[in-house]
Order: structure tokens, then sequence, then C-alpha cells
């Protein structure tokens, strides 16, 4: 194997923090490195040098026991430079060498094999050599040998720089964790004060309106009664664009949280008659409530269940002049998981086939608000949101003319929520 000399590198003693660096661990991974490159070669003395910042510097040795390791160091930086092995087996007849002072006096050194530390597409990492004190050639197999040992050395501290990295990551992962939280904190509780701000006057309105309604109706004021029904229409619309927007500012900001627990179907779902009864009333619409029998417990959140089929029945109250509004509830399966499907039906307007895909996006609204179909445009796409937030979806079918079927879909465990 023909192994070439080259130009020199700062070579400098190893600094403390340098060698703190390397971690007791890889340092006696690189301690038995080196002395196993000793035996290998049968040589009584044995380096490893590693590169940092432009400078050599001595991570582990055999048979050194000096104060300052830099002589030695030399016959490692020839070879850092170079990228090539080197092999001299007289260091005293070469012209290069020949006037070093560690070959001229002091342990008197004759034979040097030292190869690189490959380095992944890069410059090498070090160098690992072996000196003798005497005239030699090395084999072959000692040859193979030290370069195996040396892409032992650069494996370890490829390992070593994954390892640093991977700890960076999760400590800069950690850092960004705490500050989400902090933030999402910090977020939950402006929507909560901005919630409190504006929700507190528009209750003050809405009580104000009742009382009115009540003493108009007392004192035989009639005629100021669809004055007051339109302040609380207004109020109460306000209230719901209030609510939509706070709903999806939270699920922008990443906030919501659920609350896990067993709900009973059936009771929920007639609860949801009550609930709507105020909008079906002097409406020409029949109330319809099928549930299918041993509809048992869900497990999800409650509240976010709850405002997803208000949204819906309200919708569907909204879209539909005269006719029916039906909610049916059953079992549904999915491969072997089982599902709660809440169906809205009705019989109103219907939606244009084309305008399906835009159902469910934020601020939508696939129906003309001059034609007294007002809204947001929100509720529709924080529903789906919710329902993907625990685990489901909705989906929707629907007939222009004919009417609009929304079902809900949940999981009847906890599976899937967020």
């Amino acid at each position: 194997m023909e192994w070439a000399a080259s130009s020199e590198l700062e070579a400098k003693p190893a600094a403390a923090p340098e060698r703190a660096a390397v971690g007791s661990a890889r340092e006696q991974a690189f301690d038995d490195l080196t002395r196993l490159a000793a035996t290998l070669l049968g040589a009584p003395i044995a380096l490893l040098a590693l590169v940092d910042e432009g400078s050599a510097w001595l991570a582990a040795s055999v048979g050194l026991d000096v104060v300052d390791a830099s002589p030695y160091l030399s016959f490692c930086t020839s070879v850092i430079q170079r990228d090539e092995p080197l092999e001299r087996s007289d260091l005293a007849a070469d012209p290069r060498f020949a006037a070093h002072p560690l070959v001229t006096a002091g342990p008197r050194l004759r034979a040097l094999a030292a190869v690189p530390l490959p380095g992944l597409g890069g410059p090498p990492l070090g160098a690992l050599c072996v000196l003798d004190v005497v005239p030699r050639r090395f084999t072959e197999d000692q040859r193979r040998g030290l370069l195996a040992l040396a892409r032992q050395v650069a494996a370890r501290l490829e390992l070593d720089r994954r390892e640093r990295e991977l700890a960076e990551q999760r400590v800069d992962l950690a850092r960004a964790r705490a500050e989400a939280v902090t933030s999402a904190r910090a977020k939950d509780v402006f929507l909560a004060n901005m919630g409190h701000e504006l929700r507190t006057p528009l209750n003050a309105i809405l009580g104000c309106a009742e009382l009115l309604r009540e003493e108009a109706t007392a004192a035989g004021l009639g005629q100021l009664l669809p004055d007051i029904q339109t302040v609380d229409r207004s109020g109460r619309h306000l209230v719901a664009v209030i609510e939509d927007i706070l709903d999806l500012a939270r699920l922008e900001a990443g906030v919501p949280q659920l609350r896990r627990e067993p709900v009973a179907v059936a009771p929920l779902a007639e609860e949801m008659e009550a609930a709507v009864r105020p909008q079906l009333r002097n409406r020409p619409l029949r109330w319809r409530l099928a549930l299918e029998p041993g509809l048992g417990d869900i497990t999800t959140d409650a509240t976010k269940l709850r405002q997803i089929l208000l949204n819906l029945l309200s919708n569907a109250i909204k879209f539909t002049a005269r006719g029916e509004i039906e909610l049916a509830v059953r079992v549904a399966h999915e491969g072997d998981r089982e599902f709660i499907a809440f169906r809205v039906a009705d019989t109103g307007i219907g939606i244009a086939a084309d305008k399906l895909s835009l159902l469910f996006r934020d601020f939508s609204q696939v129906h003309d608000a001059r034609h007294g179909y007002g809204g947001t445009g929100l509720g529709l796409a924080i529903s789906r949101r919710f329902a993907r937030l625990l685990g489901g979806d909705i989906l929707v079918d629907s007939e222009l003319g004919r009417g609009s079927r929304f079902t809900l879909l949940l999981p009847r465990g906890p599976q899937g929520m967020s």
C-alpha cells in the first residue's frame, strides 16, 4: 500500500474543555481503540488526534508520558492535511522527518503508520497514528486493521454528533412546546376576557328587552312589541356571531380542550327538542325524533356534541319554511369500529351539488343573505372541526328544492379524539 507524506496542520495540546467535551464513555472507547491499534501493529506508541476548528488535539494516547504532546501530534497532522494514509519504515532516512526532535533525540522514533479518520463527505475528522522506536515495515493485514480501527473511530464520532443534534433538538422541542403552551394559555385568557366583555353588555340588552316586553304586554302597549322583538332578535343574532368568531379563534389558536366523559345518547338527543323549541314556535314545521333502541352511551365531549347538533338543527330550521325537521340517531359500524350516527334531515330549500364543496369553508355562505338567510358562514366549518377533534366527521347529502341531510358520525369510544 503506497502512503505519501503531506504538509503540516497546526497541532496543539488538548485543552480541558475539549477533553471534557469528549465525555467519559467516548473517552474510554477512544482509549480502547488507540490501545488496540498499538497492540495490532505491535508498537509502543499510538495516538488518536481529532480536528477542532483547524487544529489537531490529542484525544487518546498509548505510551506517552509527556506534558506537551504537540511534537507527537505533528506526525498526525501530515496525514490529516492530505487526507491520505502515511507510512514510513525509517523516519531518520526520510528528509522530511530526519531533523524532527523526536527522531534525533528523546525516544528516537523510527517507524510510522498513520491513517485519516474519514469524514462523511467532508475533510478528515482526525488521524490514528502508530509509532515505533525501531525501523520496520508494517504488514498488509496491519494496515487494513489500522484502517478498520480508523473507520470505527469515525463512526463513533458521527454517532456522537447525531446524539448531540438529537439532544439539542429535544431541548429546542421542549422549549417550543413550553412556549406554545404559554402562548395558548395567553390566547385562552384573552379570548375568555374578550368573550366576557362582549357578552356582558349584550346580555344586559337582552335582559332589558325581556323586561320591556313584559311591561309592554302588561300595559297593553302591543304596538311596541315588534320593535322590542327586533331588539331581542338582533341581540341574540349578535351573540351567536360572537360565539362563532370566538370558537373559530380558539380553534385557530389550538386552545380547545376536550373533556371526555360517558354521555347517554338517547337523553341527549331528547334534550335537543327543548333546545330548538323556541325556533320552532309559530313555524309550520313538524319535529320528529327517531331513536334506535339500545343506543347506550358514547364517550365524548358532551358540550361539543351539543353544540354541533344545535348548529345542524338551527341550520335545518333556518332553511326550511315548512315541512319537517328530523333528528334520527342510530348505531353504525365501519370494520370493527362502532359509531353513533346523528342525522339531521329537513325538507327545506336544499343545496345545489356545485355548492356542497363550499359548505365547510370558513365564512362561506351557499345561500344569498339578501333572501333572509344571514349568518357568519362559520357554523358548519366550526362544527366539522369539532367533529374531527372528537374523532368523527360530518357528511352531507342534499338536493336542491328537496332538502338536506347532515350526518354526524362519532366513535362510541374515545379512540381518535385529538
